[in-house]
């Protein structure tokens, strides 16, 4: 069974969101869910460390007011990436691979096997 605090959680989490950029102050949150603002400081504590919300200070009507905000999750994306025609760059089987640096005598921009190489791929 769930616990108040984590049920409390959940409940604070989707208020400040509904809020979006707007924010909301934690005495009109505290109202609006009916809990002490200690008990909302204890609860709001456990949400910034979980960097699930944050706290901002905003000017409104001239004053400076500390308001709560969601912050927003980003879905992790899985990336394939295919390393298979790596092995055909130049520079990897180059014996002047610990040479070559932009300014040096001998640089990415001056090398003909690098060129042919890129020029083939454009083909």
């Amino acid at each position: 069974m769930e616990s108040n605090s984590s049920m409390y959680e959940k409940l604070i989490q989707e208020k400040i969101a509904e809020k979006g950029e707007y924010g909301v102050s934690q005495q009109e949150l505290a109202k609006s869910i009916g809990i002490s603002t200690r008990e909302l400081s204890i609860i709001l504590k456990k949400l910034i460390e979980k960097k699930v919300i944050q706290k901002k200070t905003v000017k409104e009507n001239g004053k400076s007011v500390i308001k709560l905000f969601a912050i927003k999750t980003v879905e992790k994306a899985n990336v394939y990436v295919n390393l298979e025609n790596i092995k055909d760059i130049p520079c990897f089987s180059c014996k002047l691979l610990y040479k070559c640096n932009n300014g040096a005598h001998v640089t990415p921009s001056s090398c003909s096997k690098l060129s042919e190489w890129i020029l083939y791929l454009a083909s």
